[in-house]
């Protein structure tokens, strides 16, 4: 009996779930409760343990173990402890999060070069209890986050960036610490440029902390991930106007509006369609070998790109005629959507000496508390129109269709100040963790605002890697 009782417990694998497992239920009904309580069926769990059974199928009982299964049984009972101890709030399901995360930073907002979104993460249903928002993942933060019990890490920075060729157990970088933590169940999402472009994202972020009010995005640029749109337009018999309309709406035509709050959208004209049908044609309308004046009407709804294909398929299949006529037109949009960067106006109520270069970093140094930064320009030249792009840019900013006479960025290189020198523009150089640091309490805000039973904190550990003397 115990050799089958090991020999099933060692088949047992995590599902995922925190339910009894079903073989365990069944072996513990077919065992005499003297012999459930004996030390040799303790010492075949434990075995089973360090076989690889997980001890959320087992349950929480009080088991003494041999020495293979020693080290297990400690995890076990202080994985046990931590649920009971975060019992008291209900858990939210990483899924959520990840789409309130993804409303918050849209991933097609990023640029193409990123790596966004969920890094890490497991193959079935996760309950997030504990969160913690972090500008990189040093080896400070990821102690930070076993001994403060964190489910989810959210990485500005994506510590998994190019592709991985080696990874290294115990080491230092920000992949082979990301590896470390998916051992331990902690996943890790980043947002980086998605949540630089999002409105009420990294560099409004940084706005506000200057007390600038952003009036606009220093650059438009398209953004490959985005859904497109374009317009369908087909001629329908009047008798059948409804069926197409239904069955095009059906696949996914005619919605407008952010997370398609308007559905079934068309417009339709009526009018004359004619046609000439020779002898091999089999006309739904009128007949063969002479001209036909049809009443028809114009149909037109918008369609998502990728679902071009499912939607002139469904056309075709209720659609009357053998050839139905139909256009899809690509659709230019506005600039509705956040670019990159931003554009702020200094206030008006300011006194002159107030809008000088020099006077604007030193508010940058005052209320983002940082000792040094960098000056490019006239010291007291006026300052009126202001660029914001934390992080690195580079010169993106001279690419601007409107003049700057300052850009406040976290970075430039050499040859990219001497650029904005050519170009009479000035800059204030905050470094680059600097200029990002003031998103990272607005993010754990609006996470911490979506899911008040879920713990949220901002990293306690210092993530900029350098000092200055």
């Amino acid at each position: 009996m115990a050799k089958k009782y090991e020999a099933a417990v060692k088949r047992i694998r995590h599902t995922g779930s925190q339910k009894e497992h079903p073989v365990s239920r069944s072996l513990s009904r077919n065992l005499s409760p003297q012999r459930r309580d004996t030390g040799s069926t303790k010492q075949h769990i434990a075995a089973g343990f360090a076989g690889g059974t997980d001890p959320a199928d087992i349950g929480d009982q009080p088991i003494q173990t041999n020495r293979r299964g020693a080290q297990r049984f400690a995890q076990i009972a202080a994985q046990n402890k931590r649920q009971r101890r975060s019992s008291a709030k209900p858990a939210v399901m990483l899924t959520d999060v990840v789409d309130v995360l993804d409303s918050i930073a849209p991933p097609h907002f990023a640029e193409p070069w990123d790596n966004t979104g969920l890094l890490s993460g497991p193959r079935g249903a996760f309950s997030v209890r504990r969160m913690m928002v972090a500008l990189d993942l040093t080896p400070a933060v990821q102690k930070q986050c076993l001994t403060g019990e964190i489910n989810l890490l959210v990485c500005y920075h994506p510590p998994i960036f190019k592709p991985v060729e080696r990874l290294c157990v115990k080491g230092n970088t920000p992949a082979d610490l990301a590896v470390e933590l998916a051992q331990e169940k902690i996943w890790i999402y980043s947002p980086h440029t998605a949540l630089d472009v999002a409105a009420g994202g990294t560099n409004d972020a940084l706005a506000a902390a200057l007390d600038l009010s952003p009036c606009g995005s220093l650059l438009f640029k398209p953004h490959p991930g985005a859904p497109g749109h374009l317009k369908l337009v087909v001629f329908v018999p009047e008798s059948h106007v409804e069926q197409v309309a239904a069955a095009v709406f059906e696949a996914g035509a005619g919605q407008i509006g952010r997370k398609s709050r308007y559905t079934q959208c068309s417009f339709r004209t009526p009018g004359t369609g004619t046609f000439f049908g020779d002898e091999s044609t089999s006309p739904a309308v009128g007949r063969r070998g002479q001209l036909e004046f049809v009443r028809e009407i114009r149909f037109e709804t918008i369609v998502p790109a990728p679902l071009a294909g499912a939607v002139t398929a469904a056309l075709r299949q209720a659609h009357p005629y053998e050839e139905p006529a139909y256009d899809l037109l690509l659709m230019q949009s506005e600039k509705a959507e956040p670019g990159m960067g931003r554009i702020a106006n200094m206030p008006m109520e300011q006194l002159p000496e107030e809008q000088t270069l020099a006077a604007l970093a030193r508010r940058c140094k005052q209320k983002l508390g940082i000792k040094s930064l960098q000056v490019l320009g006239d010291m007291n030249r006026r300052i009126s129109t202001v660029g914001i792009l934390a992080g690195s840019g580079g010169q993106m900013p001279l690419k601007c269709e409107k003049k700057l006479d300052c850009v406040i960025t976290g970075e430039l290189k050499h040859h990219d100040m001497l650029a904005f020198q050519a170009a009479g523009v000035a800059a204030i150089i905050l470094g680059h963790a600097e200029s990002e640091k003031p998103v990272l309490p607005v993010l754990a805000g609006k996470l911490a605002s979506a899911f008040p039973s879920t713990s949220v904190q901002v990293a306690a550990a210092e993530s900029t890697v350098y000092q200055v003397l």
